[in-house]
């Protein structure tokens, strides 16, 4: 299940007992945990009302009894558990030394609590028995990233708080920048939230966002130099691909990354060229390569530029300098300049 349905239970004040919260996207949790206290939990009496408790080190015996103590004058305790190693992927039954006794309580809590399992895990194994348990008794929730039009509203609600607008092009513009789908980072909303705060820092008074601010102040992932390195050889424009080269090389990004990076941003741009003139929907060449759709789209708009032979070319000759520069037949920095000039000026000249 989503969060969306975890706010549906708040909102509609049918809360269940039980929920396993998993996912790396934080914002979200956070998110989450203060729908549910400033619903349910009076501030004047938050100490008693609402217990969060280290999973790392607490026993069955204190989540029994937090969650069986009764509420003060209030109809519901909130008792979250954080990290509780029962639920950490690898781990097998009974690493918690009271997950057992967890288990036989979880269908006995009282209406009066709802006690929340939070982990920053990107699976949970749903073969244990505590996690067969939570979602019989109650609801597994997963943190995952927003997508499509949901984060494009999110981003937009950011800005509005800041009183900052932005078109569509340029919450487009700002997305791609942001890295966030980006398969090499861990990119989450806090992140997104911090850039767009710099953003608005740097615009002062002015209230129409354009992509130059965004440009200026964004914080440049490897990935999004990489294809902007790739889109300039795709426009067979070596200087400027170049001068993207030496930037990540001033930021100290190592040449064998960097090559590595191209190497995948071209397989990439292949795969997504072949499978989309056998007609396939960018939502089916996401599955099939597994990466998100948004990316697919920076994917199909780039590869444009280039024909299928080009690309598998390009391919063949990235790989024999990869190899060539293992081996020590010759130096990365200036056969990376020279594999860019070089395919630049193969690439037929799209109009």
């Amino acid at each position: 299940m989503s969060y969306k349905d975890f706010l549906r239970d708040v909102e509609k004040n049918e809360l269940k007992k039980v929920y396993l919260i998993f996912g790396k996207e934080m914002y979200l949790k956070d998110m989450l945990l203060s729908t549910l206290k400033n619903k349910y939990i009076d501030k004047a009496f938050e100490s008693l009302n609402y217990i969060h408790m280290d999973g790392k080190s607490i026993s069955s015996d204190m989540i029994i009894n937090a969650c069986e103590t009764l509420p003060f004058m209030a109809d519901k305790k909130i008792v979250v558990v954080e990290d509780l190693s029962s639920f950490k992927s690898g781990n097998k039954e009974g690493n918690f030394s009271g997950e057992e006794d967890l288990i036989k309580y979880i269908p006995k809590i009282s209406d009066f609590c709802c006690l929340v399992f939070i982990i920053k895990e990107d699976k949970v194994d749903s073969r244990k028995k505590i996690v067969k348990s939570i979602k019989k008794e109650g609801l597994i929730v997963q943190l995952d990233k927003l997508k499509d039009e949901e984060l494009n509203k999110w981003v937009i609600d950011i800005f509005k708080k800041n009183n900052k607008k932005l078109v569509r092009n340029v919450l487009i513009h700002f997305i791609q920048c942001s890295s966030y789908f980006d398969t090499n980072t861990n990119k989450t909303l806090y992140d997104l939230e911090n850039e767009i705060f710099k953003i608005c820092n740097y615009m002062g008074e002015r209230e129409e966002v354009t992509k130059e601010d965004i440009d200026k102040m964004i914080t440049k992932s490897l990935q999004n130099n990489i294809f902007k390195l790739v889109d300039f050889i795709g426009q067979r424009n070596s200087s400027n691909a170049l001068s993207v080269f030496n930037e990540m090389i001033m930021e100290d990004e190592p040449l064998q990354v960097i090559l590595h990076m191209v190497i995948r941003q071209f397989r990439l741009l292949l795969m997504t060229k072949l499978l989309n003139e056998k007609g396939y929907s960018q939502g089916n060449i996401a599955q099939k390569i597994g990466i998100h759709t948004f990316v697919v789209q920076k994917l199909t708009s780039q590869c444009r530029n280039f024909n299928s032979d080009e690309l598998t070319n390009i391919l063949k000759a990235c790989m024999e300098l990869d190899q060539n520069i293992k081996t020590g037949k010759v130096d990365g920095k200036i056969g990376i300049e020279i594999l860019i000039v070089e395919i630049s000026n193969k690439i037929k000249k799209i109009n």
